[in-house]
């Protein structure tokens, strides 16, 4: 049964609904959207029962962690909307290096686009997912966060905050979360997307590595040299220098 409550700190212009369990928040958000819901609505979680990340894969979702999505009615112009999953993913950085003590907020690192490291495993997996309603289109960016167990994954190492010495409440979490996504979002709107993706740059790993980039049908390698200025990766091979927006990133151990 799902049940709705409130109790989640929010900054101005944004709002919060809890829910016990759903089948998942960014289908919830996107459905809150369709009824009419204002930009700036939080939906989050104890329990998901069909969770899902990228390209439809499934994602552990009992409780204990954090699953949260934010909704979203045109928050930029539309050759700019490339440049969320960055944005996001720094805001997602942000909240949770203030959870960690300052000390070990040296491993923790972005994956291009938007996935969160901690010590080279994974932390938490985003999922930005779009849909044109009547008069507006809706972006809902839904977000993971391991906080107390982490998924088996065969494709990657993944890991929890409880795991590595620093276990953080959800509730939490998610007031840091919000916090964060509201002063990104704004430096984004305001602003050029310049600093932000030097801000995105100084967090990433792998850059000057050998990385391999899985796309669909084929994979590449190459030395992953920066961003271009929409924040799509470069990768540099004997082919030269190819750019891509959208991929699966693997290092030398995975």
């Amino acid at each position: 049964m799902t049940t709705e409550g409130s109790g989640l700190v929010c900054p101005d212009g944004y709002a919060a609904i809890h829910l016990d369990d759903v089948g998942s928040t960014n289908a919830e958000a996107l459905e809150r959207a369709q009824q009419g819901a204002a930009s700036g609505l939080w939906v989050v979680a104890r329990r998901q029962t069909a969770g899902r990340g990228r390209r439809g894969r499934s994602w552990t979702s009992e409780p204990g962690n954090l699953y949260a999505s934010l909704m979203l009615r045109d928050p930029i112009e539309d050759a700019r909307l490339g440049e969320l999953p960055l944005v996001v993913a720094l805001a997602v950085h942000d909240a949770v290096a203030t959870a960690l003590p300052p000390f070990a907020r040296a491993d923790l690192a972005i994956k291009w686009p938007n996935d969160i490291l901690y010590a080279g495993a994974k932390l938490c997996g985003i999922l930005i997912e779009a849909a044109g309603m009547p008069g507006s289109r809706v972006i809902v960016a839904g977000m993971g966060i391991n906080c107390s167990h982490h998924p088996d994954v065969a494709l990657y190492s993944a890991t929890d905050l409880a795991e590595v010495g620093y276990p953080t409440e959800p509730e939490a979490l998610f007031a840091l979360l919000s916090e964060a996504m509201a002063r990104r979002l704004a430096e984004w709107r305001e602003g050029s997307f310049a600093p932000l993706r030097d801000a995105w740059l100084a967090r990433a790993r792998g850059i000057g590595e050998t990385i391999v980039v899985r796309l669909p049908g084929r994979e590449v390698t190459g030395v992953f040299t920066g961003l271009d200025p929409d924040g799509r990766l470069l990768l540099r091979n004997d082919q030269g220098l190819e750019t891509i927006s959208a991929g699966d990133v693997f290092f030398g151990h995975s």
